[in-house]
């Protein structure tokens, strides 16, 4: 995968905004992440076009957004009493 200019340097931020959280693990800690991530990019080749669905959670489904839409609206029960104080 290449990486243009614009992406390298999300990519830097990102980076460093990660180092600012791992700071405060111990040595121990920042060993054993190195051990996943040095085990994890062996063996978890990802495909160039799947990489941006793992990092938004996505899913894959047979229905369109339209279908959707109106089951997530047709599921919706509202209750349209006043409440008393």
């Amino acid at each position: 995968m290449e990486l243009g200019i614009e992406n390298a340097y999300d990519n830097k931020v990102l980076l460093e905004n990660y180092m600012g959280l791992l700071n405060s693990l111990s040595r121990e800690y920042k060993m054993k992440l190195v051990e996943y991530l040095n085990t994890d990019i062996k063996n978890n080749v990802i495909p160039e076009t799947d990489w941006i669905d793992r990092l938004y959670g996505s899913f894959i489904s047979d229905k369109s957004a339209e279908d959707m839409i109106s089951e997530i609206r047709s599921s919706r029960r509202f209750n349209r009493r006043a409440l008393e104080f």
